[in-house]
């Protein structure tokens, strides 16, 4: 395993050292095998009706709300556990990654697209995820999610907190998508809302396309319950109802949920005074029982993300667009 010497190091982590040697379509296969088993390892006990000794948090919003940078703030800011990109190549159990190595506070708060690289920076880590929700559609009532998989989903959280010994941090988009299950079957799980700036957040979604397809029109990222009907819509007004559905989805579920288990932030709070984000957050912590130790300080303030750098003719129409609704 990365950062690891094999010769010191678990049967797991020899494994994992040697696969790294083999040719590369075996190395898939046979990682994936290995992810699966462990799966089958990490969750075979159950999830347990107890409550969980170390609770987990949930950052969740928009892309392109600052997910990512609160993510980074809070892993750095507090004495958590997380996914992070070492923990993702077992996904299948990460646990059994956190019992060798427990991830360095990141010092980096650079990202691309939500992408981190370094292997203890934080992950969202889609696979793991996907061992519990099905990758399409993306979005997944309660009543569409057998409850199995839930059992399953926190007997795995258990682990990982088992093994870190302290509350877990977690930022997967999608799991906007997914938060009457995961409430439901984590009630002690408590939720950080990010929001932006609705402009400055469509902007940065339509640049985000641009970049990555060469195209404003071909979607990217959260798909809304509505996906098929947006689909229909220009671009710039897609980026705007993604935002908008996504939030609405995040506050009808926090009704559904206990409001006591919320805290919403902007972004640009965040930025400008990142102390008094993180005493907020710490604050909705002891609100429902347990508390985030301080780990080490974090930047004074945060430079605002800027200049998106969208065509003049889609600007305006998406300026115009908001105003008009």
């Amino acid at each position: 395993m990365v950062g690891v010497d094999p010769r010191r190091a678990g049967p797991g982590a020899r494994l994992l050292s040697r696969l790294g040697r083999a040719p590369t379509y075996l190395r898939t296969r046979a990682l994936r095998a290995l992810n699966h088993l462990a799966d089958r390892v990490e969750t075979g006990r159950g999830g347990g009706e107890e409550p969980l000794g170390h609770p987990p948090l949930f950052v969740v919003g928009a892309p392109r709300s600052g997910s990512t940078l609160l993510c980074q703030v809070l892993v750095q800011a507090f004495d958590v556990g997380y996914l992070s990109n070492r923990h993702c190549r077992l996904w299948g159990a990460p646990s059994l990654v956190e019992r060798l190595r427990h991830p360095a506070p990141p010092t980096s708060f650079s990202s691309r697209f939500g992408s981190t690289s370094g292997a203890g920076e934080p992950s969202e880590c889609g696979p793991f995820w996907y061992r519990f929700f099905r990758r399409s559609p993306q979005y997944v009532p309660l009543e569409d999610v057998d409850p199995a998989q839930l059992h399953r989903l926190r007997a795995a959280i258990r682990a990982l907190g088992d093994a870190a010994g302290r509350p877990l941090v977690f930022k997967n988009l999608l799991c906007t998508l997914r938060l009457a299950p995961i409430g439901t079957a984590l009630p002690e799980a408590v939720f950080v809302d990010i929001r932006r700036d609705l402009a400055a957040n469509a902007a940065s979604l339509l640049a985000a396309r641009r970049s990555i397809h060469g195209e404003y029109g071909a979607w990217w990222s959260a798909e809304p319950p509505e996906i098929d009907r947006l689909r229909t819509l220009p671009p710039h007004e897609q980026v705007v109802e993604q935002v908008r559905s996504l939030e609405a989805l995040v506050d009808r579920d926090r009704e559904r949920l206990g409001a006591q288990r919320f805290l919403q932030m902007r972004y640009e709070a965040l930025c400008d005074e990142p102390e008094a984000a993180i005493d907020a957050v710490a604050g909705l912590a002891e609100r429902n029982g347990f508390r985030l130790a301080r780990r080490q300080a974090v930047p004074a303030k945060f430079e605002r993300a800027g200049d998106t750098r969208l065509t003049p003719e889609i600007h305006e129409r998406l300026v115009a667009y908001i105003a008009e609704h």
